[in-house]
């Protein structure tokens, strides 16, 4: 059988064998070449973000700022890969040219970690209404959709500027409005939040603190890239 990589365009090769045919296999969509430029993020990391250091599992300069702010809302994120210039390239054709296929790369790796995750509520990071038109498409409603996560949209966000145009002070500082549509979906539960990329952090916090609010028993989170 044959098909091809979702991101180079190269052909897959799959060979059958008496395993194969007893036994389901999740489908080969990315060569082996492109697989091995996503860097799956490993054990070592801070316990608080989920970035990647070399010793223990202790909190990272960033977490130890965010816990003494008091804006600790966010109880953990845990992230799939490392946001390295190929992990760029990727988002650019998925958030920003709609190249929507491609969210199928993470589906193994999202699963993965969802699977282990704490939670009874799982909800994609919003984008507004302007942002929504603007794509045709939520990025993160995309990943879990083919992923075939069930997850529900409660959490709702008023339009701002992209986040991709602001330095990493501006993202901390600028104030995101997120709100609950109907508190009883979060009300006493434990909820995860799941993104694209966890870069400042300022934006889940935000988010967490904005379900903390609103009734929620914890709130912790998944990113494809960190």
């Amino acid at each position: 059988m044959s098909n091809y990589c979702l991101i180079c365009g190269n052909q897959l090769n799959t060979s059958i064998s008496w395993r194969s045919l007893f036994a389901k296999s999740q489908q080969q969509n990315i060569c082996a070449s492109c697989r091995r430029k996503l860097e799956v993020i490993g054990e070592d990391v801070c316990r608080k973000c989920g970035r990647p250091q070399e010793i223990g599992d202790g909190l990272c300069s960033d977490c130890e700022k965010w816990v003494k702010s008091g804006a600790n809302y966010l109880a953990e994120n845990v992230a799939c890969f490392a946001y390295n210039n190929f992990a760029k390239d990727l988002m650019a054709l998925y958030k920003y040219r709609g190249d929507y296929a491609i969210a199928a790369v993470f589906s193994k790796e999202l699963i993965k970690r969802w699977s282990c995750a704490t939670r009874e509520v799982t909800i994609p990071l919003p984008i507004s209404e302007e942002r929504r038109t603007e794509r045709g498409f939520n990025q993160t409603e995309g990943l879990l959709k083919l992923a075939n996560i069930p997850f529900t949209t409660q959490l709702k966000r008023e339009h701002t500027e992209k986040q991709s145009k602001k330095t990493r002070r501006e993202r901390i500082d600028q104030e995101q409005y997120f709100f609950v549509e109907e508190q009883d979906t979060v009300a006493s539960k434990e909820v995860l939040l799941i993104d694209d990329i966890y870069t400042t952090g300022a934006t889940l916090h935000l988010a967490a603190e904005a379900l903390i609010e609103s009734g929620a028993k914890s709130v912790s989170s998944i990113t494809i890239f960190r």
